[in-house]
């Protein structure tokens, strides 16, 4: 199976869609993130590209975010942006195990190569609680699926 030079439709929608979804949720804040999938969008990357930068997105978009205090609907850039988050932040375990489970259900439908996923849950998800990919499987406890 050789993977088309171009992105299906299925993810372009689903990535204009988050980009879209993203720019009214997040009032117009533009990180690096959100720039590269619109990059990769206008540049008709393949699929796999395109969809790491979507788990990407949304990796920043619920690490690197918080509610607006005025507006529960608006997300505003979080004062501790990139930085490490404490392992006992009330409901990180939660968010953490779905971006993690999110990324590995992307892998089957090809949505994302593995090695990226494993790059991105590394980089994004155990680096900012101080955790190796290993550790961080353990943390979350999360259900083997067969991903290798």
């Amino acid at each position: 199976h050789v993977a088309s030079p171009q992105a299906s439709a299925e993810v372009l929608d689903a990535a204009k869609n988050q980009v879209d979804g993203f720019r009214q949720s997040h009032g117009g804040h533009s990180p690096d993130e959100l720039k590269q999938l619109e990059a990769a969008i206008a540049s008709d990357a393949d699929t796999p590209e395109i969809g790491a930068l979507m788990y990407e997105l949304l990796c920043a978009s619920l690490l690197d975010y918080d509610r607006d205090e005025s507006d529960e609907n608006k997300l505003v850039p979080s004062p501790t942006a990139g930085q490490p988050i404490p392992k006992d932040a009330p409901g990180l375990v939660d968010v953490m195990t779905n971006l993690y489970v999110y990324g590995i259900r992307m892998i089957p439908s090809g949505f994302i190569d593995v090695d990226r996923c494993k790059q991105i849950v590394e980089e994004r998800l155990a680096k900012r609680v101080g955790m190796s990919g290993a550790e961080l499987d353990e943390w979350l406890d999360v259900p083997d699926m067969g991903v290798e």
